[in-house]
């Protein structure tokens, strides 16, 4: 059962401050986190005595304020077991199954000669370290359907290419987080559009509730009061103007792009990491903790496997048709509008097409897990099938080489989410709120990308930075007279920046973990570069909050 909410102001921070510092301070994400999730419970305990046990007599004042900083850490396990990951059957899912799923991936390709085979294929088209970082770029935009999707593999499909160039590993992951969270916010066709679409919603209800949603908008909302709920068919054209103003995540891409390209510069550590690696100093330094094991790193394949490519590709096939069938195959349409016609029938299926009148959409999750495991399984049987695994022994070997090789990741993800369900316990909505009291309408689309920033590199989560921002940002928007896609895509981008850079984000562990890079390296080699992109879009906000009139859209709604 979760802890019960409070509300403890600046507080509230920090949780993720302690863990965010001390990561940072110590070069070891593991300390940090641990001792930010018991600095949750500390605080937990001394605003609610009583809660945490406390006796009667002793609840006020200085000794039950200690007394419950020192019980509230009966806390911790509670906070760790109702977290996102293990409380929510969608992250057991589509994260901590996924991810173990990746690891026993990697190590049946490894023992099968696949790793090797693209390796290969993929050396007889690059020629430099150049080309590799171009590839490593351009496959992060291929797969970008999903943030997670794309870090599981994007980085285990191109870490054996930028080795063999000696890239560095950190390079890697920036090119993989890179094009994980800022490509997959633009990809409205993929789980993320759906998502925004609810996070909007959310907000228009927040507004309505208030008395602040426009009467022009009052499709938006049905009901009122607590059975309020969005219309999200009205939505879509309205989420479609966020694809223009999302400033941070087409800025992040472009300057991924430009150092792929060797135009934009490496920055500070980056730089001494490419230096280090190019000089043969190897693609990690001695005193890194790469989040893949040692024990996967030196694992061998078999000696009687054939390298083969497309023993790589089938199983990633296989993941991407599964992940995306999840996606697509619904029992509802996929796009919908007012007025639709039939372009094709076959054997009982129908194509229906958009005829007329405004666009919705019906897309269902990408189920990373059963992707994953699909693709696992597939792996499995090809590998004995065809000899490039010579026993069930074996297989069952590399499986669990796999899943000791990704432990270090989960246990870190373990961790980040508990930070994540830390901070909102402790009530950061209700602190970020107060920041926005008496704020003029030009300035708050810098405003709330700012606090949408530091909140979401604060709590490691785009999504959960949302759900507590969209219901803060739009009422405001409304109530203030700025222009609402511009404050919508502020949100959207001060999201993206903490999923960007912070060293408790789900996807910057993830981009660490399959490209084996060690994890507080990756992010002091990324955030430079994160904190570049977040300095023009927040130019950009400024600018357009002065120069865009309230009513200005791309697409009318």
């Amino acid at each position: 059962m979760a802890l019960e909410s409070i509300d403890a102001g600046v507080w509230s921070l920090v949780p993720a401050l302690v863990a965010i510092s001390l990561a940072w301070y110590t070069r070891d994400a593991l300390i940090g986190l641990f001792l930010g999730v018991a600095s949750a419970g500390v605080v937990y305990g001394a605003f609610v005595p009583k809660t945490v046990g406390v006796p009667a007599g002793v609840q006020t004042g200085p000794v039950g304020i200690a007394l419950g900083a020192l019980f509230g850490l009966k806390t911790v396990p509670q906070l760790v077991a109702t977290a996102p990951l293990f409380s929510d059957a969608w992250y057991v899912e589509n994260v901590l199954i996924a991810i173990f799923a990746i690891g026993g991936l990697i190590g049946l390709m490894i023992r099968a000669g696949a790793i090797q085979g693209v390796l290969e294929a993929l050396a007889a088209r690059a020629d430099s370290p150049a080309d590799a970082e171009k590839a490593a770029f351009l496959a992060g935009i291929a797969v970008h359907i999903d943030d997670y999707f794309n870090c599981l593999v994007v980085g285990s499909m191109m870490r054996p290419l930028t080795d063999r160039y000696d890239v560095s590993r950190a390079k890697l992951a920036y090119y993989v987080d890179s094009a994980g969270s800022p490509a997959a916010r633009l990809a409205f066709y993929s789980t993320w559009g759906a998502a925004m679409i609810g996070f909007i919603g959310a907000g228009l209800v927040e507004a309505q509730k208030q008395g602040t949603l426009p009467g022009s908008m009052g499709s938006y909302v049905e009901g009122t009061g607590e059975s309020a709920s969005a219309v999200t068919r009205e939505i879509w054209p309205l989420f479609f103007n966020t694809l223009f103003t999302g400033f941070y995540s087409w800025i992040a891409l472009a300057i991924a792009a430009l150092v792929a390209w060797q135009v934009f510069p490496n920055l500070r550590e980056m730089h001494s990491e490419e230096r280090r690696a190019r000089n043969g100093g190897g693609v990690v330094g001695e005193d890194h903790d790469p989040m893949i094991s040692e024990e996967m790193a030196a694992y061998d394949m078999y000696e009687g496997a054939t390298p083969d490519w497309r023993n790589f590709a089938f199983p990633i096939l296989v993941m991407i048709a599964v992940g995306l069938g999840a996606m697509f195959w619904r029992a509802n349409p996929v796009i919908s509008a007012p007025q639709m016609t039939l372009a094709a029938s076959l054997a009982g299926y129908e194509l229906w097409l958009p005829a007329g009148g405004k666009w919705s959409f019906d897309i269902g999750g990408v189920h990373l897990g059963l992707a994953a495991t699909a693709a696992m399984i597939v792996a499995f049987v090809a590998y004995r099938l065809q000899g490039n695994i010579p026993s069930n022994d074996d297989a069952t070997d590399a499986l669990m080489r796999g899943f000791k090789g990704i432990f270090l990741a989960a246990v870190i993800l373990m961790l980040a989410s508990s930070i994540q369900n830390a901070v909102t316990t402790l009530g950061i909505s209700n602190f970020v709120t107060d920041w926005f009291r008496g704020v003029p309408a030009w300035i708050v689309p810098v405003s709330v990308f700012l606090v949408t920033s530091f909140v979401s590199f604060s709590d490691g989560s785009s999504w959960s930075t949302y759900g507590i921002m969209f219901p803060i940002a739009i009422p405001i928007a409304f109530a203030s007279g700025a222009n609402l896609p511009l404050v919508l895509g502020a949100v959207f981008s001060g999201g993206i920046f903490g999923d960007h850079s912070s060293p408790i984000s789900d996807t910057t562990v993830l981009a660490s973990s399959t490209s084996g890079s060690d994890h507080m390296v990756h992010v002091r080699t990324q955030i430079p570069y994160a904190l570049v992109s977040a300095g023009i879009a927040a130019l950009l906000f400024l600018l357009f909050g002065l120069l865009l009139p309230e009513g200005f859209r791309v697409i009318p709604y």
